[in-house]
């Protein structure tokens, strides 16, 4: 759930592609970029003509940008579990998936920040830069989880770079920035896979990845009300309620 994106420097996303991502994932949005050698790091909400006065704040710098737009899944919907999360004094990072990690009942934090708090903070300062340490995060969290990190030089590193989209320039980890139409009111979610089998060619998103699937390889998952690819619905064994 929730998607990145990467604007880098040069590039510009329209306005109406982020509020796409915004309207897709509508539990806050957190924006960081570098400038004189510190990652700046700021979130919101509930306004997104105020996001985008924080987003027109950061393109004035001409650098990278990553953006992150997210839907809950455990953790409160608050400042504390909006993305960007520090892993260290130079490194901030996003994530979009669901980590197959143990949450706690009611934890205040999220999947996220607990995989941070206990192996991220461990790493060695310039771990993005060392391609064997970055391959065993890329192995710990699955294909379907991505990770974006930010360093104070202002460049990016993408975890599962491939199970996510460049168009025009910038990256975006699913595909809810193309349209709403389908994310964050969950149209179909009332209505009952068997009502679409009469449909032809209906495919619907994965609301995990926010990958398009056909019907037959979407699965209903009772517990969150929401559909999921198969990809993500075998990791999905969580513990945790939805806070």
């Amino acid at each position: 759930m929730c998607i990145i994106a990467i604007q880098p420097k040069g590039i510009k996303i329209k306005e109406s592609t982020l509020l796409n991502c915004w309207n897709s994932n509508g539990h806050g949005a957190g924006i960081m970029y570098a400038n004189k050698g510190q990652v700046i790091v700021k979130k919101e909400l509930t306004d997104f003509a105020k996001f985008m006065e924080l987003k027109r704040e950061a393109d004035r710098f001409n650098t990278n940008i990553v953006i992150h737009f997210r839907i809950a899944t455990s953790g409160g919907v608050n400042y504390e579990n909006c993305h960007p999360f520090k892993v260290n004094e130079d490194i901030f990072f996003c994530h979009n998936g669901i980590l197959d990690i143990e949450v706690p009942i009611y934890s205040k934090i999220n999947d996220t920040q607990i995989y941070n708090n206990t192996f991220l903070k461990g790493m060695p300062s310039n771990f993005v830069q060392n391609d064997s340490l970055m391959q065993l995060i890329e192995f710990s969290i699955g294909a379907n989880n991505k990770f974006v990190f930010l360093d104070s030089y202002g460049d990016f590193y993408i975890i599962n770079e491939n199970a996510g989209y460049w168009h025009k320039g910038a990256w975006y980890s699913n595909k809810s920035y193309l349209s709403a139409q389908y994310y964050y009111n969950k149209p179909y979610s009332s209505k009952t896979i068997n009502e679409y089998e009469d449909d032809e060619e209906v495919e619907l998103p994965c609301e995990c990845c926010g990958e398009i699937v056909e019907l037959e390889k979407i699965e209903y998952d009772d517990f969150y009300d929401i559909y999921l690819c198969q990809n993500c619905h075998k990791y999905e064994s969580y513990e945790y309620a939805v806070k």
